[in-house]
C-alpha cells in the first residue's frame, strides 16, 4: 500500500466517524461552546501523549534550516474553535442534512482558492460548481424562512463551511514544515485554551453526559482528527475534499433513520444542487470513461 492510498483510507475512516457527530451532538445536554470545550480538553492529553513522540518540523532544503509558520499554525487553532462551535450550534439549530450539507461547501471554496493559495492546478468548473452551492444554500434557507433558530442554525452552518476551508488550506501548507501529529495537536491545545470559560459546567451536567463527551473527545477528536489530517498531508487538497463528502451522505442516513429528520421541498432541491456541484467538481470524464469499460 502506498502513501496515496493510506492517506485516502485514513480520510475515509475519519469522515465515516464524523458522519455520527449530529446524533451526539443533539444528544448531549450542553451549550454548543461548552461541547466544544469538553471535546478539545479530553483529546488534549492524548494528542500531548503523541505529540512527545512525534514533534518535528519538516527543514527547509532551500535554506538548509528548519522554518515554520507558527502564526499560520496558531490561526489555524482558532479557525478549527470557531468552526467546530459554529458546526455544533447549527445542530442544535437545524436539522443535521441542513448542518452538514452548508459545512461541505468548504470544498468548494478550496477548490476556488487553492490554486491561488496551494499552486494546484486549477479545475475550470470550479466557478460553475461555487454558482450551484450558493444557490443551493440560497434554497435550503429560504425553506427555513419565518422560523428563528432554523435561521440561525442555518447561519452557523454557512460560516462553518467558510472556517473549514480555511482549515484545509492552512493545514495544507502548513504540512510542508510541521508533522501532521503537531498541527493537530496544536490546534486541539490552542481550542482548549481559547474556551476554558465554556468548561463551567454544573457537575450534574457534567455526569449526565460523560460518556458521550469521551466518545466525542477520543474517537471523533483525538483519533479522527489526526487520521484526517494526516491523510491530508499524503493527498491533494481537492481529493480529499471530495472523500469527504462520506460524512454528510452518512450523517443524513443516520438522522433520516434515528431522528425521522426527512428533507423536504426546497431543502431537497439545495441539498442536491450542492451535492451536484461536488459531483461535477470531482469527477472526471475519463473516470467516467472507465467505469463504462470496466
Amino acid at each position: 500500500m502506498n502513501s496515496k492510498q493510506l492517506g485516502i483510507i485514513e480520510i475515509i475512516i475519519a469522515t465515516l466517524i464524523w458522519g455520527t457527530l449530529g446524533i451526539i451532538i443533539k444528544s448531549i445536554e450542553m451549550e454548543p461552546a461548552s461541547i466544544v470545550a469538553y471535546r478539545s480538553l479530553i483529546a488534549v492529553p492524548i494528542m500531548i501523549f503523541l505529540l512527545r513522540k512525534k514533534v518535528h518540523l519538516i527543514k527547509n532544503k532551500k535554506k538548509g534550516k528548519k522554518k515554520g509558520n507558527f502564526m499560520l499554525l496558531v490561526l489555524s487553532g482558532i479557525a478549527i474553535t470557531l468552526a467546530w462551535t459554529a458546526h455544533f450550534s447549527a445542530f442544535k439549530l437545524t436539522s443535521i442534512a441542513n448542518t452538514v450539507i452548508l459545512l461541505y461547501t468548504g470544498p468548494v471554496y478550496v477548490a476556488i482558492l487553492s490554486p491561488l493559495l496551494l499552486k494546484e492546478v486549477r479545475e475550470k468548473r470550479a466557478n460553475i460548481c461555487l454558482i450551484l452551492s450558493v444557490l443551493g444554500m440560497l434554497l435550503i434557507y429560504n425553506q427555513g424562512l419565518g422560523n428563528e433558530l432554523n435561521n440561525k442554525g442555518l447561519l452557523f452552518g454557512a460560516l462553518s463551511g467558510i472556517l473549514f476551508a480555511f482549515v484545509i488550506i492552512s493545514t495544507k501548507k502548513l504540512s510542508k514544515y510541521y508533522s501532521s501529529i503537531t498541527i493537530v495537536g496544536t490546534q486541539i491545545i490552542i481550542s482548549a485554551i481559547i474556551l476554558s470559560p465554556e468548561l463551567i459546567v454544573e457537575r450534574e451536567v457534567i455526569i449526565n453526559n460523560i460518556i458521550l463527551l469521551l466518545t466525542l473527545g477520543i474517537i471523533h477528536t483525538a483519533i479522527a482528527e489526526f487520521l484526517y489530517i494526516d491523510g491530508l498531508i499524503k493527498i491533494s487538497a481537492q481529493k480529499a475534499s471530495t472523500i469527504s463528502y462520506i460524512e454528510p451522505a452518512s450523517a443524513i442516513i443516520y438522522a433520516i433513520i434515528l431522528f425521522n429528520e426527512i428533507p423536504q421541498g426546497l431543502e431537497i432541491v439545495g441539498i442536491t444542487l450542492i451535492a451536484l456541484s461536488n459531483l461535477i467538481l470531482n469527477i472526471k470524464s475519463k473516470d467516467i470513461l472507465e467505469i463504462i469499460k470496466r
